[in-house]
């Protein structure tokens, strides 16, 4: 089958590989209908990456279960399908506390290894996939919702909204994002769900302010506005009760530390790869008495509550598409997505 294979840094190919086989009787395997290009999956793009190339990239999927081991229960031939990119097994205690990150069996290994896209889990950027634990990992799409309208229930989408949640937002609440792209237009959407009385969204690109403003969300450009006075005008000099780092630096989480009041909530959502990481805001934090909380994606956790509000019209998921493309194109769409070019905000890609 045809997959995006990853050679090294901005060496991604599209070539033939192996079809996927069950390897286990609580496996199945999907034949995609739809994947896409992740903010995390430019990580490999940027720089040199931690496992050892080849391997097939990709971890948003949805597609059509084409075969089921002999335990799987859940999901049958034919069903179409939106794939976890976590996985985990749904038997051990960290699994039964919602920790699907660091699941017992399927992080064994470390992390980030049970999300797609590394060696020991081949990724979706291609015709098929194999998929562990699937009772665990898949859930049955209605026929009402289309294939754009769930594909991203399979990352980002819960993860913006896991940002809000973990953000623990009250109705008057005054929040601020950080980040307008994909996933800060999840977290910007699933915090108004919360009735805050305003959403700060901060970003660098005034394009994507713009469409933030018309969201219904303050717009800061830092580089040209004072992103704490705005805040103060906002909540009467007293600071943010909620901040959401929707990016991946460790910058802008010391930004959300210092933005937000005494008690407040700083909520961490985008993938910082930094080992260790050094959070110089660290003594701030412990000085206002704030909660912060962050953490791997957690689908299984959110994908029951989204789908509810993707079927009501509550959310719009594609309204982040600006780019379609077959799975040939998909080298194109990283430089794309990599150099910001063509007012990009989300590729799809269609085998």
């Amino acid at each position: 089958m045809k997959a995006v294979v990853y050679h090294g840094q901005e060496d991604f190919r599209v070539e033939n590989v192996d079809d996927p086989t069950l390897l286990a009787p609580t496996d199945a395997i999907v034949r995609t209908l739809r994947t896409a290009i992740c903010g995390s999956d430019l990580h490999f793009w940027h720089a040199p990456s931690r496992e050892v190339p080849p391997f097939t990239v990709g971890h948003e999927v949805l597609g059509i279960v084409e075969d089921v081991g002999s335990d799987v229960r859940r999901v049958k031939k034919g069903d179409r399908v939106i794939v976890s990119c976590t996985t985990g097994c749904g038997l051990c205690q960290m699994c039964a506390h919602d920790a699907w990150g660091a699941c017992e069996k399927t992080a064994d290994a470390g992390m980030w290894t049970n999300i797609f896209g590394n060696p020991l889990l081949p990724g979706g950027q291609a015709e098929g996939i194999r998929v562990p634990f699937a009772d665990t990992n898949l859930w049955v799409l209605p026929e009402s919702i289309e294939d754009e309208r769930a594909i991203f229930l399979s990352d980002i989408l819960p993860t913006g909204f896991m940002g809000a949640d973990l953000a623990d937002i009250q109705v008057g609440d005054v929040v601020v994002i950080f980040g307008s792209g994909p996933v800060g237009v999840f977290a910007q959407r699933s915090a108004a769900l919360f009735g805050p009385s305003a959403i700060v969204a901060v970003d660098l690109d005034d394009e994507r302010l713009a469409k933030a403003a018309g969201r219904g969300c303050v717009t800061v450009n830092p580089t040209k506005q004072d992103l704490k006075e705005v805040v103060a005008n906002l909540t009467n000099g007293r600071g943010a009760d909620c901040a959401i780092e929707a990016v991946g630096s460790v910058q802008l989480v010391n930004d959300c530390i210092d933005i937000v009041r005494a008690g407040g909530r700083v909520s961490v959502i985008g993938v910082i790869l930094e080992d260790p990481i050094q959070i110089p805001m660290m003594g701030g934090m412990m000085g206002k008495n704030l909660t912060l909380r962050g953490g791997m994606v957690e689908p299984q956790k959110y994908i029951p509550r989204l789908l509810p509000m993707i079927e009501q019209a509550r959310l719009d998921p594609t309204e982040i598409i600006t780019h379609r493309l077959p799975l040939d194109r998909a080298i194109d769409g990283y430089r794309i997505f990599a150099n910001h070019e063509e007012n990009v905000l989300k590729v799809v890609l269609e085998p």
